[in-house]
């Protein structure tokens, strides 16, 4: 239970550092995304941050930006999974089925995540991908490539706080 409670505050205060600048007006965090929907070929695709009970969408393609509870969110599972974290069938999947982009807007019927951890360890989102139509799984490359831009996208949030003067 420690362990969690001091993963969650090292994760919050880190996020807060990201949050206080704002990088969502960077480009390079929409070509993540943008990049990320290309390579599956899907309509949605987000680059997220996630602390305390929120998460934000720092960018995104086909989707708005901004926060939403986090409990609310496939990423909130994604995040400290140590893959890829991917779901074809939500709407039957016990995590996911009761989840408001589920039963409503915008009807999420596959998901497959990343999560973006810094070098310091600490996973602070993902880098995700949805769509509105089910899905048969990734093949080993598209999973190999978000999990390649997972990667780059965390460099790039890691650059952000040297920048920033921010330690993980």
């Amino acid at each position: 239970m420690f362990k969690n409670l001091f993963r969650e505050r090292r994760r919050s205060d880190v996020v807060h550092g990201l949050s206080s600048h704002d990088a969502s007006a960077e480009p390079v965090f929409t070509r993540f995304a943008d990049d990320a929907a290309l390579a599956f070929n899907a309509p949605i695709a987000a680059l997220t941050l996630i602390h305390d009970d929120l998460q934000s969408i720092m960018a995104s393609h086909g989707f708005p930006i901004g926060c939403m509870v986090r409990s609310n969110s496939f990423c909130t599972y994604a995040i400290d999974h140590p893959g890829v974290l991917e779901c074809c069938d939500p709407d039957v999947d016990a995590r996911f089925a009761h989840l408001p982009s589920v039963t409503g807007d915008p009807g999420v019927r596959y998901y497959i995540g990343a999560p973006l951890r810094l070098l310091s360890g600490i996973d602070v989102g993902t880098l995700c991908v949805i769509d509105t139509v089910r899905r048969l799984p990734a093949s080993a490359d598209q999973t190999a490539y978000l999990l390649g831009l997972a990667r780059q996208a965390s460099m790039a949030l890691d650059a952000r706080l040297d920048i920033w003067g921010h330690a993980a």
